[in-house]
């Protein structure tokens, strides 16, 4: 009598319990999901798709030949009572050998064939064929993607907006760690590498909105780094590039949005910036983001300064730290309040002044922090009247508005080190600066053509201010002298 061998655990709870997992890992699958690859909405992700299907089904008829075999043998020549003996043993069939390693082969070549095909038409730069490129760079940080138009000059995050049927190339990097670029309905994943940089290019076919996501282990928050990539029509992507450069409109003086400007400039603005729309500021903010991140690496555990996402025209998002909520005033209210109730390991909570808290959240009022919500969300292309000089209510200039609304990103008010020199007590320093330039004009001066009087070790990165006019830099320079 054969012995039964039973299983060590009951099966059919172990049934229960696989079945639902099936079907959730299954659900994966389906078309619609927003990150499914079956539900293809470009041509480099319809063509790895269909390669996907063609493997497959190479596997899968394999599979069940091979499986097919096993269980046929292991049915047909199983040992039916104690008294039958082993079969002869031979050496082996040598023709039947031969074919077990040619047919392998051939099914490797008829795989690797389109495969390394596919592979070297996507990584070989956007075909000639294809229209005019649009060029971006995608750049990775923990947990957030930063993205840069070098032909339109404009610098966003987690959002990338891209026209439909035009191909856009992108230049793949990392600040920190190795991540990974992976839009599925649109195009494949190619990694971001520190001080390498990788290329992919896609299309977008359909106009509409389409998840994308970090594919690479890159931390703590690995798994909620995520970005939106919406197809627009030319007209409308060329209409969003367009108001990327058109100033947000001043808050009116006393309304909370004015209020929430000052909370943002005094508590937030030497991280984020949020006003990369005049000319210049495009190269500004990637001098100020390559300062921030040398800051922040040259003392981890202390830095007041981290790399952080530009915020310019915040309020026409629609999603909130890196594509895991709505954007509301609601959800901001509690990502300002205590960013690690949504997504945990932001650097904002370790490193800035405000949230030096017992509990960490930010030391702010509930009306601090809804009025500084309030003035993020009003940040959205304006009257084109430009981002005029800050005025108080009888229209006076207010240099320190002046100074916190284009100053504050890379100068304190104390003695502190930003990304250029604490600016305490310039009004006794300026004037022994240069010999016969009094305080007010060595300012002006340093304002207007900042190459001309360069502070030892600091880099020569400050934008000419002079398009802010006489009025509004006379205001500065009056403010500048208070500061001690």
């Amino acid at each position: 009598m054969h012995r039964v061998f039973k299983l060590s655990f009951p099966l059919r709870p172990a049934i229960v319990l696989l079945v639902p997992v099936a079907i959730a890992l299954l659900a994966a699958c389906t078309p619609d999901n927003n990150q499914s690859t079956f539900g293809t909405a470009g041509p480099i992700a319809r063509d790895q798709a269909a390669l996907f299907k063609f493997i497959f089904w190479i596997a899968a008829v394999v599979f069940v030949l091979v499986e097919g075999a096993v269980i046929y043998a292991s049915i047909r020549f199983r040992q039916r009572s104690s008294s039958d003996k082993l079969p002869h043993q031979t050496h082996g069939n040598n023709k039947l050998e031969i074919t077990w390693t040619i047919i392998p082969a051939l099914i490797l070549i008829a795989v690797a064939v389109p495969t390394l095909t596919q592979i070297w038409e996507q990584q070989s730069g956007v075909p000639d064929d294809r229209g005019e490129v649009l060029n971006v760079e995608a750049i990775g940080h923990q947990w957030w993607f930063e993205f840069r138009y070098p032909d339109h000059e404009i610098i966003t995050s987690n959002e990338l907006h891209i026209p439909v049927g035009r191909p856009v190339s992108f230049k793949l990097d990392s600040q920190d760690v190795i991540h990974s670029f992976w839009v599925p309905k649109i195009a494949g994943k190619v990694d971001m590498v520190p001080l390498n940089d990788n290329y992919m290019w896609m299309i977008g076919d359909e106009i509409g909105e389409y998840y994308g996501q970090c594919a690479e282990f890159c931390g703590i928050a690995h798994a909620h780094m995520r970005f939106r990539v919406f197809v627009h029509s030319e007209e409308d992507f060329q209409a969003w590039a367009d108001g990327m450069h058109v100033a947000a409109d001043a808050p009116a003086p006393g309304s909370p949005e004015a209020s929430g400007q000052q909370g943002f400039n005094t508590y937030c603005s030497t991280c984020h910036t949020n006003n990369s729309t005049t000319p210049g500021s495009y190269a500004r903010e990637i001098s100020f983001q390559d300062a921030r991140w040398n800051g922040w690496i040259s003392d981890i555990e202390n830095a007041a300064i981290v790399s952080a996402p530009n915020l310019t025209h915040f309020g026409t998002r629609t999603t909130l730290a890196a594509g895991l909520k709505e954007l509301n005033h609601s959800t901001l209210v509690d990502w300002i309040t205590d960013p690690s109730s949504i997504k945990i390991g932001t650097r904002m909570q370790e490193h800035a002044a405000v949230y030096n808290t017992e509990d960490g959240t930010a030391d702010l009022s509930p009306g601090q922090v809804s009025d500084i919500a309030t003035y993020l969300l009003s940040l959205k292309p304006g009257s084109g009247s430009g981002g005029g000089a800050p005025a108080t209510g009888g229209g006076v200039v207010d240099g320190a508005e002046v100074f916190a609304t284009n100053c504050s990103n890379c100068h304190s008010t104390t003695d502190i080190k930003i990304v250029g020199p604490g600016l305490a007590g310039i009004g006794d320093r300026a004037g022994s600066r240069v010999p016969g330039l009094g305080v007010d004009e060595y300012i002006k001066q340093s304002l207007t053509d900042p190459a001309a009087y360069v502070v030892d070790d600091y880099p020569a990165v400050m934008t000419d201010w002079g398009h802010l006019g006489t009025e509004t830099i006379e205001a500065l320079v009056t403010y500048l002298k208070t500061l001690k």
